[in-house]
């Protein structure tokens, strides 16, 4: 394995001046463009202004129908109807007993389904990149129920050829990726995703209870990265890192996994790999721009808070010895 390390609009109430015409933007979190919005004018740019608004990073979680047309400089009665308009086709919600409006679960939906496409596309060019720099298969995959579940792969040449790979599925438990999908989640929330399902079939090496399997979780989430030595195979080596979203939740991990006898020689070089295409593939979701080639930045965002040890109802879980041989 060779890796290369790579360290006023026309319907506004009253005209306004070059010099205040930015005003209702000012201290509002609005994006730039609503200026040139107003200056094109018509419904739909008015309607997207309402949306900016709401959905500002930053702001209120919502807004009345006065405040809205104030920062806007729209007319009430018109930004009201807008608003009934929006709320109808579900992109705003109006909070129970009160006037006030929010971002609607429509949008929410739409997002989802955006990151989740650009998730695998963005996911697909990183892996192609990667194994051909290291000579390893790396693999991205994402939380199904106790398991995590590769949805893009690749691998070098035809001795590791990654085909049939993507929609298998490993245990959270023993696996880099796995554990990586674990780091938001506090040992109640993990005790709630491992217990049903049980730590599952695993190598020598590999979390016997569930207390170990947070233990390590915890150690893992302080450093940004997770390493599993022995953990699905005898000899296997992998290293994993989360990738985020523009809210900074992991919403995937991306993992390099080969034999020991390879990987170990080289594995400052590995992990900085992984960490740097991790950050990048969580920059092109949107995520922060700190930098992914260490411990630290992306990798390393968003740690939560320690999970508190586990209970006893739940610290007795144990694991089968039966691996799936080349999981990362």
């Amino acid at each position: 394995m060779s890796p290369r390390a790579r360290t006023g609009g026309p319907d506004a109430p009253a005209p306004r001046s070059p010099a205040t015409s930015l005003a209702p933007n000012a201290g509002s979190g609005a994006p730039h463009g609503r200026r040139n919005r107003d200056e094109a004018g018509g419904p739909v740019h008015r309607a997207l202004d309402v949306l900016d608004l709401l959905g500002a990073p930053g702001g209120p979680s919502s807004l009345g129908v006065v405040e809205i047309a104030r920062q806007l400089g729209r007319d009430k009665s018109q930004v009201s109807r807008l608003l009934k308009v929006l709320a109808d086709a579900g992109y705003v919600d109006r909070e129970p007993g009160s006037l006030r409006y929010r971002i609607g679960t429509r949008l929410f939906a739409i997002g989802a389904t955006a990151v989740d496409r650009r998730l695998r596309d963005e996911a697909d060019a990183a892996v192609a990149r990667e194994a051909a720099l290291l000579g390893e298969r790396i693999d991205v995959g994402i939380r199904s129920g106790g398991s995590v579940m590769t949805i893009s792969t690749a691998a070098p040449d035809s001795e590791l050829r990654a085909s049939g790979w993507v929609g298998r599925t490993a245990p959270l438990s023993c696996t880099a990726t796995g554990r990586v999908l674990l780091f938001d989640l506090d040992t109640a929330a993990i005790a709630r995703v491992i217990v049903p399902e049980g730590l599952g079939p695993a190598g020598p090496a590999a979390p016997r209870s569930l207390d170990e399997l947070v233990s390590r979780v915890v150690d893992e989430r302080r450093r940004g990265w997770s390493t599993a030595r022995n953990e699905t195979d005898r000899g296997l080596l992998a290293v994993g890192a989360p990738v985020r979203d523009s809210g900074g939740t992991v919403v995937a991990a991306l993992g390099v996994s080969g034999p020991e006898s390879r990987v170990d020689p080289v594995f400052d070089e590995v992990r900085a790999a992984v960490l740097r295409a991790a950050a990048d593939l969580s920059r092109a979701l949107g995520a922060g721009s700190g930098s992914g080639s260490g411990s630290g930045g992306l990798a390393g965002a968003r740690a939560g808070p320690p999970p508190a040890p586990a209970t006893d109802g739940v610290s007795s879980l144990s694991t089968p010895p039966a691996p799936e041989r080349g999981a990362s």
